[in-house]
């Protein structure tokens, strides 16, 4: 019969074994994805098409800064957010770059609707937002660059 240290003392050397067959081999354990540079661009390309898209808003007189001449732009921008969330699911170990990209999704959703709702959008709003997703985009692409 085998003491409870015997088994003890036996499952240890074989972690220990194991840790250093993957440390000989060159096995490491991943915890998080592995850098893809194409995705990194893809949070770049969005990033300029929202600054863009807020600058225009911003160079178009507060008068005709209805919704509707914006519509396109906020689905294609819409699309593009959600391609992006898909490639960031389908992508193991990848949970934070997913939840960051949502929460970019969300807040393009948030403002879209409230252009919706109130049919123009002030200075003042567009600023802040252009600088809030600034802030997330850069948050995504350090992420992503920190997967290197």
């Amino acid at each position: 019969m085998n003491s409870p240290t015997y088994n003890a003392s036996r499952v240890w050397l074989l972690i220990l074994s194991l840790v250093i067959i993957a440390t000989i081999t060159g096995c490491t354990v991943r915890y998080v994805a592995e850098y893809d540079a194409s995705v990194k661009d893809e949070i770049i390309r969005i990033a300029k098409e929202v600054d863009l898209f807020y600058g225009r808003l911003l160079e178009t007189p507060a008068n005709q800064r209805q919704y509707d001449k914006s519509r396109d732009k906020y689905l294609e921008i819409e699309a593009d957010l959600r391609a992006l969330k898909m490639r960031n699911e389908i992508r193991a170990f990848n949970k934070e770059s997913t939840k960051q990209t949502e929460i970019a999704l969300d807040l393009w959703l948030q403002d879209k609707q409230s252009h919706k709702k109130a049919n123009s959008v002030d200075d003042a709003t567009i600023k802040l937002h252009r600088r809030q997703f600034s802030r997330v985009f850069v948050a995504m692409a350090k992420g992503e660059k920190a997967k290197k």
